[in-house]
């Protein structure tokens, strides 16, 4: 996924405020929290760039696990959901853990992503890109997928406008 993880946050932030009428953090905070979220697992393409010379796939990292991000959202979850205190810092957890768990679950749609690393080295990817273009980018925005990162980037500009 290229283009479409900041709108998808977008629309699961739309989602969740609908469904969240009554927060104690503000509407623009709200909305903030969930979309840094959404594009955060991807810091590591720092680490990969910087640092790792591109040695090792940058999903194989661990922001971009299931394993770390699913312990994230059930602890803030079950804290915020179950605690007699209402916690703002569980929330604002809930929210980021919630919008890194749709990030990568968009990025298995073509990306390869190590769905149960630690434990199982093996990557899974839903449909595969093949590799025909130079350079490897044009694969991806040259494949039919991409006009789903399209249609959830057109999906987000149509909730913000209807506002």
């Amino acid at each position: 996924m290229f283009i479409a993880h900041l709108p998808s946050g977008y629309i699961l932030a739309k989602f969740l405020d609908k469904k969240l009428k009554q927060t104690k953090i503000s509407k623009k905070a709200f909305f903030a929290i969930i979309m840094i979220g959404a594009v955060f697992p991807d810091i590591d393409l720092f680490y990969f760039y910087l640092f790792d010379n591109r040695s090792v796939h940058h999903h194989k990292y661990f922001l971009h696990w299931f394993s770390f991000w699913i312990p994230i959202f059930l602890m803030s979850y079950f804290y915020f959901k179950f605690s007699q205190y209402t916690s703002r810092l569980a929330l604002i957890v809930l929210l980021f853990s919630s919008a890194a768990l749709l990030h990568i679950s968009l990025d298995t749609f073509v990306g390869d992503v190590w769905l149960f690393a630690p434990f199982i080295d093996k990557p899974y990817v839903f449909f595969e890109v093949t590799n025909r273009y130079q350079p490897w980018w044009l694969n991806f925005i040259f494949h039919w997928s991409f006009s789903m990162e399209i249609l959830i980037c057109i999906s987000a500009l149509i909730l913000y406008f209807k506002n």
